[in-house]
């Protein structure tokens, strides 16, 4: 296997654009496209990939940039650069049209699509995909109804907005936030994935592409093993689940760092090639940063309760993110970030919910040793292997 990849393309100044091409046993191409994603304010530029198996695979399909536009700076009241702001909203179509001629494809050879997660900035550029091609789509059972359902993005801000206010985060206008529910991106899911195993392809099953359930940043979340049975150097395709050098943003943190413990017991990977960022060349080492981080978080999460703190208090804390979060500006992303941890300790009776003020929950700790309320956390995240849906059995 070919760990360094051929650049085919490289990236433009927007850090999106580049086509690489890896070479796989028996000589098939795994080829990465990036298009454009905001960086800082959001993930940065998503990965696509293709497969060469008995169907032409692509996984994931990227953001369009009208869409992402609008959902990391004009829904958020965020300030838009003006290289983005000039950006054609069919920017990101473009770059992944000539993205696959460049590599020698086209959409229309597109056979099956393979969604990661059910997050937008995944899929939801897949009609570009299918209106060029019969590909079948498929995506984890767990993921479908943020993938299927086209009012999704309404029901996510109506059941959001009472958490985002009892987390004490400022909000959005009502004219931007009805906005942004109103956009319809979903996918019919042709088959979904219920199980781990090899793909299944068309009443056949590869022997090229394992499927792994890896929940945490999304329930329905997958990651995809790439390569032969016996072979010693693996492609790990880690959606969201594995990212370098930001870190994901989890859903549910002990079911994230289960997920974590899974993955750092992979053998045979070589490369574990991200939906966003840098290629990670050390698997395990990746998640024991992940895990140190996790904890550290956690620990800061404690400490700030030492007296009553609204999540948005410990979300816009100095140093609690890489990054400083502004408290008068609402970022979802960070506020459900601090949730997370907030919840982990509250499962380990580590915080309880002091009170309510305006509608505003506090949390406080507990007064014991971080250590045992750590050690408490831990054997929840131990109960929290994933569960797969097997009729069979």
């Amino acid at each position: 296997m070919d760990r360094q990849g051929r650049i085919i393309r490289p990236n433009s100044d927007l850090g999106s654009g580049r086509v690489k091409q890896y070479i796989l046993s028996k000589g098939r191409k795994l080829t990465q496209i990036t298009t454009f994603c905001p960086a800082v304010i959001g993930p940065g530029p998503t990965h696509i990939y293709l497969i060469e198996d008995r169907l032409l695979t692509m996984v994931d399909t990227g953001i369009p940039t009208g869409l992402a536009k609008q959902a990391f700076y004009y829904w958020r009241n965020q300030r838009i650069p003006p290289k983005v702001r000039d950006l054609s909203d069919q920017h990101s179509e473009l770059e992944l049209a000539t993205g696959l001629k460049a590599a020698g494809y086209s959409l229309k050879d597109v056979e099956l699509l393979l969604i990661s997660h059910g997050h937008l900035d995944h899929f939801s550029m897949s009609r570009v995909v299918l209106e060029k091609s019969r590909a079948r789509v498929m995506a984890h059972l767990l993921d479908t109804d943020e993938i299927c359902n086209p009012w999704n993005m309404a029901k996510e801000w109506i059941m959001s907005r009472p958490k985002f206010l009892a987390m004490g985060v400022p909000l959005p206008s009502a004219q931007s936030s009805s906005a942004w529910g109103m956009s319809d991106f979903s996918l019919k899911v042709d088959q979904p994935i219920f199980e781990e195993g090899w793909l299944p392809m068309d009443g056949y099953q590869s022997k090229f592409i394992f499927v792994r359930h890896t929940p945490g940043h999304s329930p329905g979340g997958i990651s995809l093993l790439v390569g032969e049975e016996d072979d010693r150097e693996k492609i790990l395709l880690g959606g969201d689940v594995l990212l370098h050098p930001i870190t994901p943003h989890p859903d549910d943190l002990a079911t994230y760092l289960n997920t974590l413990e899974g993955l750092e017991r992979l053998k045979d990977v070589a490369l574990v090639l991200p939906g966003h960022g840098s290629n990670i060349r050390d698997l395990k080492r990746r998640v024991a940063f992940l895990k140190r981080y996790h904890r550290h978080r956690l620990y800061l999460t404690y400490q700030a309760c030492r007296r009553p703190r609204s999540v948005w208090e410990i979300a816009t804390m100095p140093y609690y993110f890489d990054i400083p979060v502004n408290p008068c500006e609402f970022n979802p992303l960070a506020a459900t970030e601090a949730m997370v941890h907030i919840r982990l300790l509250r499962q380990a009776r580590g915080l309880h919910l002091s009170h309510t003020e305006k509608g505003v929950s506090y949390f406080q700790s507990s007064g014991e040793k971080f250590d045992q309320v750590y050690e408490r956390a831990r054997e929840i995240i131990g109960q929290r292997a994933p569960s797969f849906i097997d009729p069979l059995r």
